[in-house]
């Protein structure tokens, strides 16, 4: 027997496969990680792309800094530390304000008190979720209605700091993903989320994708002056650090570092996933996006989902429409949750679909899932075939052998 181990939450599962059964485990390249994130960012600020050097911008009135809240903790505050250090040399920390972007996520404050306590008091922090306050900038082309934290909209100066890696939906996160959906209203979110049946949204997709363009229009909308961009592995490393103009630093991100996270994936029998930990599987609407990775099963596949979902469901959708079987039927009555049901109805009809999660068996199974509390009882219960594990779904770009 193999013992494998899957990112949960804070924490790791493990999963018995017999040798002779294993494809293999799917992961994507390690580059080389940066030790001292907060001393790169200040070099990154003074060195930037396209824009003004980050001490000469904090000569304004006001700064506002949003953060991408879904960033591992521990780096986002070694990111935002770097900003704050630039800033504070030049004109102190007044009228500075730090916002953590968290989306669509709503257990934020243990999260939040994080930030809080590790970041200077005269700083003024603040959480936004979607139901937060906003400000309505307008319309994207696609007739998206903008609505952008009123608190980042505040500063006379507007800098993000947002990530670089895979994104189900956008293909790459970057600059416009920390804004939409991290930092923006429900509405916009929701009605963004719906360009999911209008065009080509994956892992690494990035032409003709609906979402992609219009999250970056949202950005032009917010008016942001700067951009710090952190690339980050599978386990939440820096590889990189760039600093500049929005599109300028996502454009190289996307030059150098596409194919850090394209990995070869053989087919298989049994395909056996986590989302990547607790970053990625707090609640089901985010875990089930993991499922992008596998592409078309063939039929009579199983897939085992590896997601704590300590959160919930996450989406209304998941719940208002589980009864609705017809994609099409998804698709007119859609609502926030009615897209990744629509993958998962999708998948469902050729492969089985077992869930190792914390997540209550009354919510799971009127969506089709079958719900386990250990791993290896969710193999059992698959049966035999030819066993393919990929721990960190949400980190790869797959390509199919």
């Amino acid at each position: 027997m193999v013992e494998c181990w899957l990112p949960y939450g804070d924490t790791e599962v493990h999963i018995s496969i017999p040798l002779r059964d294993l494809v293999g485990v799917v992961e994507p390249k390690i580059g080389e990680v940066i030790r001292d994130v907060e001393t790169a960012v200040r070099e990154a600020a003074e060195n930037p792309i396209n824009c003004e050097a980050l001490s000469e911008m904090a000569e304004a009135s006001s700064i506002s800094i949003g953060v991408d809240g879904s960033l591992p903790t521990e780096i986002a505050i070694s990111a935002i530390s770097g900003l704050l250090g630039v800033i504070e040399e030049r004109r102190g920390l007044e009228d500075v304000s730090i916002i953590i972007g968290f989306g669509l996520r709503r257990g934020v404050q243990r999260l939040l008190k994080l930030f809080r306590e590790s970041l200077p008091r005269e700083v003024e922090i603040r959480g936004h979720t979607a139901q937060s306050e906003t400000e309505e900038l307008g319309k994207t082309r696609r007739g998206t209605t903008v609505k952008v934290s009123k608190h980042l909209q505040e500063g006379e100066v507007r800098i993000l700091i947002g990530e670089f890696h895979p994104d189900p939906l956008a293909g790459f996160k970057g600059p416009h993903t920390a804004i939409l959906p991290q930092l923006s209203g429900f509405e916009t979110i929701e009605a963004d989320r719906r360009l999911y049946h209008q065009g080509s949204t994956d892992l690494g997709v990035v032409d003709d994708n609906p979402i992609l363009r219009d999250s970056w229009e949202t950005l032009k909308l917010a008016g942001v002056d700067a951009s710090l961009l952190l690339v980050t592995d599978h386990g939440g490393g820096v590889i990189d650090i760039l600093y500049g103009e929005a599109e300028a630093v996502w454009s190289e991100a996307l030059a150098e570092y596409r194919d850090l996270y394209s990995v070869e994936v053989e087919p298989a029998d049994i395909y056996i996933l986590s989302p990547g930990g607790g970053r990625f599987d707090f609640d089901l609407y985010h875990s089930l996006w993991a499922l992008k990775a596998l592409g078309k099963p063939k039929r009579g596949d199983r897939i085992i989902l590896v997601a704590e979902c300590g959160e919930g469901l996450g989406a209304q959708g998941l719940l208002k429409l589980a009864g609705v079987e017809k994609l099409g039927e998804l698709k007119r009555r859609y609502m926030l949750g009615g897209d990744v049901l629509h993958l998962l109805r999708s998948l469902q009809r050729a492969a089985d679909i077992l869930l190792v999660s914390t997540l209550p068996t009354h919510l799971a199974e009127p969506l089709g899932l079958e719900v386990y509390r250990a791993a290896n009882d969710a193999f059992e219960a698959a049966g035999g075939g030819r066993a393919l594990i990929l721990p960190y779904a949400l980190s790869i770009t797959p390509r199919w052998g």
